[in-house]
C-alpha cells in the first residue's frame, strides 16, 4: 500500500486475509471433528464394554492418512470467489464461535455413529477382528470424503469445482486405494492389523461412509433456506 498508494491493492490484501481465515478455519475443524468422531467412538464402546474397535496403528493410521494431507490440501485451498461478498466479522468474533463447536461436535456424532453402527452390526454377525477391520474402514472412508465438504461452510460440495483443489482429489483417492490395499495385501494387512474384507464389502462401507458427508450438505442446505427467508 505504501509503494503503490493504489485502492486496489488494500482490496486485494483484505480478500487475501479473509481467504487465510477462511482456510485456517475449515482446516481447524477438520482436525477437532475427527478428533472429536474418534473420542466418541472410542468412549462409547468403553463404556457399554465392547471391546476397543480401533487399536493403535489404527489411530496412527487415521491421523496420518485423513488428518495430515487432506488437512494441509484445506490450509491452501484457493479463496473462495464470494468471500468479499460478506459481511465483515467483528472484531471481538473467535475463531471458535458457536456456530464452529455446533458443526465439529455434529460432525464428530455423526462419524462416530456411523462407525459405531457397523462395528456394533459385525460383532453381532462376525468375529472381532473383522469388526474392527470394517470400524477402522468406514471411520478413514468417512473422514476422507467429508474433507469435500470442509471446503465451505455455506457452499454445497457440489456448487465447488472439483477442479479448484486439484491436490485434495488426488490425496484422497490415494488413501482411499491404500485404504482397500490395507484390506486385500496380506502385507499391508499385517501391518495395520487388519483382515481380509470382499470388494463388495469395501465398497457398501465407502457408501455407508458418505452418510456424514450427506448430511452435513443438507444441512447447509436448510441453514441456506432459512437465511433466505
Amino acid at each position: 500500500i505504501i509503494t503503490d498508494d493504489n485502492f486496489a491493492t488494500i482490496v486485494a490484501a483484505v480478500e487475501e486475509g479473509r481467504g487465510i481465515y477462511d482456510n485456517i478455519r475449515k482446516t481447524l475443524q477438520y482436525l477437532l471433528a475427527g478428533n472429536v468422531g474418534e473420542l466418541l467412538l472410542m468412549t462409547i464402546c468403553v463404556v457399554i464394554g465392547l471391546p476397543t474397535p480401533l487399536l493403535p496403528i489404527h489411530l496412527l493410521w487415521i491421523n496420518l492418512v485423513t488428518d495430515g494431507l487432506p488437512a494441509l490440501c484445506l490450509a491452501t485451498d484457493p479463496i473462495d470467489a464470494d468471500v468479499m461478498k460478506r459481511q465483515p466479522r467483528r472484531r471481538t468474533e473467535r475463531i471458535t464461535n458457536p456456530s464452529f463447536v455446533r458443526t465439529m461436535f455434529l460432525t464428530g456424532f455423526l462419524t462416530a455413529g456411523v462407525a459405531f453402527a457397523v462395528y456394533f452390526y459385525m460383532l453381532k454377525t462376525g468375529t472381532t477382528e473383522t469388526a474392527r477391520a470394517s470400524a477402522f474402514a468406514v471411520l478413514v472412508f468417512a473422514e476422507l470424503l467429508r474433507a469435500f465438504g470442509a471446503r465451505s461452510e455455506t457452499k454445497s460440495v457440489w456448487r465447488i469445482s472439483l477442479f479448484t483443489n486439484v491436490n485434495l482429489v488426488i490425496v484422497v483417492a490415494l488413501a482411499i486405494g491404500l485404504q482397500l490395499l490395507s484390506q486385500h495385501s496380506a502385507t499391508v494387512g499385517r501391518i495395520l492389523q487388519t483382515s481380509y474384507m470382499p470388494f463388495a464389502d469395501c465398497l457398501w462401507l465407502l457408501a455407508l461412509g458418505a452418510i456424514p458427508l450427506l448430511v452435513l450438505e443438507l444441512v447447509k442446505v436448510v441453514r441456506s433456506g432459512m437465511h433466505q427467508k
